[in-house]
């Protein structure tokens, strides 16, 4: 049991206590009472009732109890600002108490536990075994919350950003160069190889001069000797050159093929989990975000990946070779090196938490900078109609702007910290020269030695340089990783069932049994709906805006999930039958339709892509379209340009039909399909919905009521709740809420027709 206990006033657990030790599912406080005005009230249920009191001084006094067994119909109404827990008291609708918006999700949580106790009894009154006995639903945000710090989880990811351990992300990044193990095996050894190779030439210095330019007295060679040793030196210095530059290129070439490659595969991932997410999720976030995401951040990725993680390996075998030199060669010259490195990492390590959270916000805000461009770019036609392009371009400076100054705070924190850690690597170096200068001065070491432990302290330095940025390269690595897994582990919210039931080939049989639904659990949209069709039947959905015509279609597609009650297709639940074979079998015609950028035959053919040109003509024939293609200067090859711009709308929709013909689904949905068209273009379009209606089950939403006469049934929703349904003929004759809905159209035309 999922209780909802809030601390109440001492006085009124006293009287709760009286109760006989009922169990308590929910007690919990009000910000409102009843008169609206702002003032707390306690709701109180117990297994066996329903108490509101009210305050009463320092006593709380009981204003309203019932018991559970006579709850009726509890819903929630909304109000400005809040709302009410409304329960049906001799038959009419009394509120019992009142909350602002900030108590929504506690008190609609109450209300459908309320609504189950109420079917429970009606069942139990009926002589009906319930299924179950009724619960306390979880509260679902905090469901979304981490267990650890109870900040919100990312929607549909059950992954915290703030607690994920970096060495987790460190070693899911790593797990993408897998595929290539083979190549990374060669691209390490051939790194090896070049480290190898980058030593010798510092290491060729000492003998060239302690034996060849300037040796010791004693150590004198001939002169011949010295010239013949000074030609292999230099030759040797020429080999280990041009031999390290051969391995730069075959390095070069390796990387590239992985890079491009791994690059790839992030980006079909990621592309390809988008497209099997559900229709929430897009719900809730900007497109433009989305595709920074498939294109910066898994480019960021791969940046890591390859140039850091590769660099990382060359850079650190470099360090560990000329360490083991220099140790070699005088281990206290090499101590000297060494002196200012855990000084290097300290001040590394105490930067590195600023570093990521600036950068965290610098990629935030580049999301949100693309989202503005991509709403802008989008909208262009509605900007210049209303002549607000100074609007426009007001908003992306101000977008603009905040990355600037978010990527100029993070470049001050970087530029500001490097040259202290470069002034500090430099300082071994310093120290170096200092004290190798006095011991080759005092003849405690050759000069060839002190020339020897620069050259490699310039190798040394390189690596040492490179390491404090990679902090860099790390920091913008996590942040992006963190932005593309949490769309890669965010889970549909509409998922097929273990036990999904294939059919490939439906009947068109469609019943709704008692749908509730709320995009807002709290909320429905729906209320107990039921209708049953019959295969091949055209319904007409009609009802006021918002009275829930396009959530029905929404849930006939299963764009979301019934929050209670069933939809069958051919008897068969809805959320058991395959999400590719419903979808699959279902057409839509949206009042605005959408087209692909590309030609006119490819956007017929969407639906069925391996159609023959003969088929894309007989369907475009059918959708009264193939006339006005012919027209065209390079007819079916006509490019629609984007979103289908290049056509009319009335030429749009009839494309759309014609794709909806071409598909041949079992069950058609038509969204308005000629709201937005003249008289002439809607004649043609309903010929062409004529022939694609016939043999289907469809649901048709109009917004001219005449248009479904010749439907076979209208189904009228009022309020979320199916008011009435039957034929044109018989819902003018009964004189109901169709009734008044045609009489309120006629009247609306008349007085159109009369300003015209």
């Amino acid at each position: 049991m999922a209780e909802l206990l809030e601390p109440l006033p001492d006085a009124l657990e006293k009287d709760l206590a009286a109760l006989n030790g009922e169990t308590r599912i929910a007690a919990v406080a009000t910000d409102l009472r009843l008169d609206g005005k702002f003032g707390e009230e306690w709701l109180c249920v117990t297994a066996e009732r329903l108490l509101v009191y009210e305050p009463n001084g320092s006593a709380p006094k009981k204003r309203f109890e019932i018991k559970l067994t006579e709850v009726k119909d509890p819903q929630v109404e909304g109000l400005i600002g809040g709302g009410a827990l409304v329960l049906k008291l001799d038959g009419k609708p009394a509120e019992i108490l009142r909350f602002s918006n900030a108590q929504q999700r506690k008190f609609g949580r109450i209300t459908k536990y309320l609504a189950d106790v109420a079917k429970h009894h009606a069942k139990l009154a009926k002589g009906e075994k319930p299924e179950k006995d009724p619960v306390l639903a979880e509260d679902e945000e905090e469901a979304k919350r981490c267990e650890k710090c109870k900040l919100l989880l990312p929607e549909g990811s059950k992954v915290c950003p703030a607690c994920l351990s970096k060495g987790k992300v460190l070693k899911r990044m790593l797990g993408y160069l897998q595929p290539y193990w083979t190549k990374m095996a060669l691209i390490s050894i051939v790194m090896l190889l070049s480290t190898g190779l980058a030593l010798v030439p510092p290491y060729l210095s000492k003998p060239l001069f302690d034996v060849v330019l300037a040796p010791k007295a004693g150590l004198e060679l001939a002169t011949e000797e010295r010239f013949r040793m000074l030609g292999w030196l230099v030759l040797g210095l020429v080999g280990a050159l041009a031999l390290g530059q051969l391995f730069k290129v075959v390095l070069g070439r390796l990387v590239i093929h992985v890079s491009t490659s791994l690059t790839h595969d992030l980006r079909a991932q990621l592309f390809s989990h988008l497209q099997f997410l559900s229709v929430r999720f897009f719900d809730k976030r900007q497109t433009g975000a989305l595709i920074a995401r498939v294109t910066r951040d898994t480019q960021a990725l791969d940046a890591v990946l390859m140039e850091g993680m590769n660099f990382l390996l060359v850079n650190i075998l470099t360090l560990v070779g000329i360490g083991v030199v220099l140790f070699v060669t005088n281990w206290k010259l090499a101590f000297l090196v060494l002196v200012p490195v855990p000084l290097v990492l300290f001040l590394s390590h105490r930067v590195w938490r600023r570093v990521i959270t600036l950068w965290h916000r610098s990629g935030h805000l580049n999301s949100r900078l693309s989202a503005t461009v991509g709403d802008s770019l989008s909208g262009v036609r509605v900007v210049k109609a209303f002549a607000k392009e100074e609007r426009e371009i007001t908003r992306f400076n101000e977008r603009s702007g905040e990355v600037r100054d978010a990527d100029v705070e993070f470049e001050l924190v970087w530029t500001s910290l490097f040259p202290i850690l470069w002034l500090l690597i430099s300082s071994g170096g310093l120290l170096v020269t200092y004290v190798g200068g006095r011991w080759v001065l005092g003849q405690e070491i050759e000069i060839g030695t002190l020339i020897m432990f620069q050259g490699y302290l310039g190798m040394f330095y390189g690596p040492m340089q490179y390491l404090s940025n990679w902090f860099n390269y790390l920091a913008r690595s996590f942040a992006a990783a963190e932005r593309v897994f949490e769309i890669l582990d965010a889970s549909p919210d509409v998922p097929d069932s273990d036990n999904a039931i294939a059919i490939p080939k439906v009947k068109g049989d469609v019943e709704f049994k008692d749908v509730v639904f709320g995009y807002e659990k709290h909320k429905p949209v729906l209320e107990k709906v039921s209708f049953k069709v019959q295969a091949g039947e055209m319904i007409g959905l009609v009802g006021q805006s918002g009275a829930g015509k396009s959530t029905t279609i929404n849930l006939i597609s299963r764009f979301y999930d019934v929050t209670d009650g069933h939809i069958f297709i051919d008897g068969v639940d809805i959320k058991k039958i395959r999400q590719h074979d419903l979808r699959s079998q279902i057409g839509i015609v949206l009042q605005e339709p959408f087209l692909f950028n590309g030609t006119i035959s490819e956007n017929v053919a969407y639906g069925k892509p391996g159609a023959t040109f003969e088929e894309i003509i007989a369907a475009a024939k059918a959708a009264n379209a193939h006339d006005f293609i012919c027209q065209r200067a390079d007819g079916y090859d006509s490019q629609v340009g984007e979103r289908g711009q290049g056509l009319s709308g009335g030429e749009r929709q009839r494309i759309s039909i014609a794709r909806a013909i071409l598909h041949n689904p079992r069950i058609l949905i038509l969204d308005e399909a000629t709201s937005s068209v003249d008289s002439d273009t809607e004649k043609q379009i309903q010929e062409a919905i004529a022939r694609l209606v016939k043999g289907r089950t469809t649901f048709a939403i109009a917004h001219r009521l005449s248009t479904l006469r010749n439907a076979d049934k209208l189904v009228v929703l009022k309020e979320g709740k199916l008011a009435e349904m039957g034929t044109h003929a018989e819902l003018m004759e009964k004189k109901g809420e169709f009734f008044r809905l045609v009489q309120l159209q006629e009247e609306m035309s008349k007085i159109v027709a009369i300003g015209g």
